[in-house]
Order: structure tokens, then C-alpha cells, then sequence
């Protein structure tokens, strides 16, 4: 895990005045895992960082740079200086996207947004190398009440929902609730790029 992630957990953790004990027992861990966590020497999977966000009250953003002032605006400022916070708030260049790289090494997730935290809905676009696939022991499970949409871009993947499998390639789509669990891999021998979006954002 980047150092930067872990210096993040371990800041949020004592910020809300939690053990490593306290933390593991939240997120249904070993206090050990907690510690490699925190020590950048293990990554976690995707529903455990999803795990995490929450027992810590925070959001995927937080463990990475971005600038939180949003759009707020005073009467003291410009017009030109309110649009340039606007411009950077709604716009992300390929060069800045913040990405976040998955345990198995294969996939690689680009946030297409910034300031996530007020936003209604999270699009991330995903490249996922053969074999690469969500996390080889357990579902993802998101929020009850949240929605996910799910595009081939390139290439196929094997998606499954609630132990039903659906091949899906380029230019199919998925729409389904996010808390049933589901769970993709890249079963080919081809690069599949793939676009999420969820609502409301989960990470």
C-alpha cells in the first residue's frame, strides 16, 4: 500500500480515538492485518478498504491528496477567482487522475472525479489485465440503498451477481443494486477496461 494510504489510516484511526484492536474488530480483522495495513507492507481488498472507509466515519478521498475547500465561494472573491474553483472542481485531466492499484497486481482503478465526498454519484474507470479480477475470497457488497452501473469499454469480463455469472463485452452494461453481492474477474487472455459508476458514491 502506498505510504501515503497508510499514514492516512493510521492518522484517521487515532483521530477517532480507536485501537488497532478496536479498528480490527470493526472491520472483522486480525489486529495484525490492521498493523501491515498501517506499516504499507499488505494492501487491502476492495470491500475491505470499503470496510475501513466506514468504520472510520471517512471516505476513499481521504486517503488521498485532494484539496476538500469545494466550490464554497465568499463575496470578497472574483469572478475569475470563483470560476477557477469551479474549473478545477469539475474538471480532471487525464495526467491528474488519482488511481488505486488492486492486491492481485492485475487492476487498476482511475477516479474520474474530484471531491467525491458532496457528490450524488462516483464513476471510476477500470483496467483490468488477465486474471485480475475484484478479490478472489469474498463478495463486494455496497450500501443498502446504493446503485451501480457497469459499461465494457474493451475487451470481456465475467461478472457475477449473486452467484449468477454474465459474460459481458464490449459495449454491454450491468445496472443492478449495489448491496447484492457480486464480484467480477478478467477471465481472458485480453486487457479489459471497464467504466463503474455508483450511486451514491461508496468510496
Amino acid at each position: 500500500m502506498p505510504p501515503l494510504i497508510s499514514e492516512r489510516l493510521r492518522k484517521s484511526r487515532k483521530q477517532k480515538k480507536l485501537t488497532i484492536a478496536q479498528l480490527a474488530s470493526l472491520v472483522g480483522c486480525s489486529k495484525s492485518y490492521i498493523s501491515q495495513l498501517e506499516h504499507g507492507t499488505t494492501k487491502p481488498s476492495v470491500t475491505m478498504l470499503g470496510k475501513l472507509v466506514d468504520a472510520l466515519d471517512a471516505h476513499i478521498t481521504d486517503f488521498f491528496d485532494e484539496d476538500r475547500g469545494g466550490v464554497s465561494v465568499t463575496e470578497s472573491q472574483s469572478v475569475e477567482s470563483e470560476r477557477a474553483i469551479i474549473s478545477n472542481e469539475c474538471l480532471v485531466r487525464v495526467k491528474d487522475r488519482r488511481t488505486i492499484d488492486y492486491p492481485d497486481g492485475k487492476t487498476r482503478s482511475h477516479f474520474l472525479t474530484r471531491a467525491v465526498y458532496h457528490k450524488k454519484m462516483q464513476p471510476i474507470f477500470t483496467i483490468i489485465e488477465p486474471g485480475g479480477e475484484s478479490q478472489s475470497d469474498e463478495d463486494i457488497i455496497h450500501p443498502e440503498g446504493s446503485e451501480e452501473f457497469v459499461i465494457v469499454l474493451k475487451g470481456e469480463i465475467e461478472f457475477e451477481i449473486n452467484g449468477e455469472k454474465f459474460p459481458i463485452q464490449k459495449g454491454d452494461s450491468l445496472y443492478f443494486e449495489g448491496n447484492i453481492p457480486h464480484k467480477w474477474r478478467n477471465v481472458t487472455k485480453e486487457t479489459a477496461e471497464v467504466l463503474f459508476v455508483w450511486t451514491p458514491a461508496v468510496w
